[in-house]
């Protein structure tokens, strides 16, 4: 027999408290299959009939797991069924207050699963909310052509057991939502507060750049870097402190007097994980960003360059041989002094660039894509860790979304250095902004 399907429009207007709104999502789970009257079967009909139950039971010993489940029985009741849910809730709090204090384990702003596709069955996204650094979506416009679902394949209910085998200590310790198969949308307005356990990865792409002065266009653009350029036409500026690099006697070249070119550098699949209780931030390690700025200066090369004489008078364009001489020299003042801002920008010292651990916000974060066997949603007494995760959940409520989110930062060299060194953003989480969350209008709370 087929697995059966089941489908959920499911909207929930307003805050709803942890019980209530966890009550009404696992009810939905329950009774959303319609119900018609039983007729009844010859003994022929039933001898052509072959099948399964709907109904799936398992049962786990914790001690079996060897992932520290030790003395922890898990019971699993599901159903042989397809789930697709396209569900809206403008505000999602659940376990506010209780035994982790004021606040609440999951709040969340405008929190949908599903998403509304266009015709080439890509997620549409909403609009950048006015005064944030969210994003356009990779797809924000097109014709509502359809939907997504985020669907559930065979639900169950998973109960943590603890001292299963003493009828007078046997007691529920934790009870998790799940699916064999989780995938699908999922988006927020703003998660103000996490529990449980979400990772992803994190990519860094620097993009090379050429014809880039060293100083900058005027000392009113960068008061202390104390020096205009003299190609005020170059496609960027770096902002270097002016310099001597090289005195030949009757000709000398400062930093104002160049230009440089350079490459891209990237850092790919960086890991990106955050899980405990009531967290706002995830924390990006093994950026390695002196190691960064040394790969990208290792590529530098001169585009322009002019040598004073001694009258002061640039009154010849230099020969490459001499360029490439000076090569060393600009590469260590220019890599000296980005790590330079790149410290101060983070308040930290250069020689701590390469272990500094980045934080941000888990408010940018707007779009999953969910697409695992253990998705799930949990409730419990004490650190339980279900069977195949990687962390145990904390008490209280918890969510578990891994491999679900992917930070990226894609910019010039030029405006990655100055968006750290200018302003706070970087140390404060705020790095880069990520696309908006997935346009969603079903039902009377619409995130259209």
């Amino acid at each position: 027999m087929s697995t059966m399907k089941i489908t959920a429009r499911i909207v929930f207007g307003k805050t709803m408290s942890a019980a209530f709104s966890g009550m009404l999502f696992l009810l939905s789970l329950s009774y959303s299959l319609s119900v018609s009257a039983m007729i009844e079967m010859g003994d022929e009909q039933l001898s052509k009939v072959t099948g399964q139950a709907l109904l799936q039971m398992n049962k786990v010993i914790g001690d079996d797991l060897d992932n520290g489940t030790q003395g922890v029985t898990f019971y699993t009741a599901g159903l042989d069924a397809l789930l697709d849910l396209n569900l809206n809730i403008e505000k999602l709090q659940l376990g506010c207050g209780g035994v982790n204090g004021v606040g609440c384990d999951l709040d969340i702003d405008n929190f949908s699963l599903g998403c509304i596709t266009n015709s080439s069955g890509n997620c549409i996204t909403l609009s950048p909310a006015p005064g944030t650094n969210q994003k356009v979506g990779a797809v924000n416009e097109g014709p509502q052509a359809g939907m997504e679902d985020f669907s559930i394949e065979r639900p169950f209910f998973q109960f943590a057991i603890k001292n299963d085998d003493t009828k007078t200590l046997r007691e529920v310790v934790g009870i998790r939502l799940g699916g064999e198969n989780v995938s699908g949308p999922l988006s927020f307005g703003s998660l103000n507060s996490f529990s449980g356990y979400l990772n992803g990865e994190a990519d860094v792409f620097l993009r090379g750049e050429t014809d880039v002065a060293a100083t900058c266009t005027s000392p009113d653009t960068c008061p202390n870097a104390g020096g205009r350029t003299r190609y005020s036409d170059a496609s960027a500026f770096l902002g270097l402190n002016d310099g001597n690099v090289l005195n030949l006697g009757i000709y000398r070249i400062f930093y104002r007097n160049l230009t440089i070119d350079y490459g891209g550098q990237s850092r790919e699949n960086i890991a990106a994980e955050v899980f405990g209780n009531r967290v706002t931030q995830v924390p990006i390690e093994g950026l390695a960003l002196a190691d960064l700025v040394d790969d990208v200066v290792d590529d530098v090369s001169i585009n322009r360059i002019c040598a004073l004489t001694i009258f002061g008078s640039c009154s010849f364009i230099i020969g490459d041989g001499l360029a490439n001489a000076l090569l060393p020299l600009l590469k260590g003042g220019v890599g000296d002094y980005i790590k330079g801002q790149l410290a101060n920008g983070l308040n930290i010292t250069p020689g701590e660039l390469n272990d500094y651990v980045l934080p941000y916000n888990l408010k940018n974060i707007h779009q999953l894509d969910v697409a695992t066997e253990l998705f799930g949603l949990s409730f419990q007494k004490e650190s339980i860790r279900y069977p195949g995760y990687k962390r145990a959940m904390a008490a209280g409520w918890s969510m578990y979304a891994p491999d679900a989110f992917n930070l990226v930062i894609d910019d010039k060299v030029s405006n990655f250095v100055q968006g750290i060194a200018g302003s706070s953003n970087a140390r404060d989480g705020n790095i880069v902004g990520l696309p908006a969350p997935y346009r969603n209008c079903w039902g009377s709370a619409r995130f259209c």
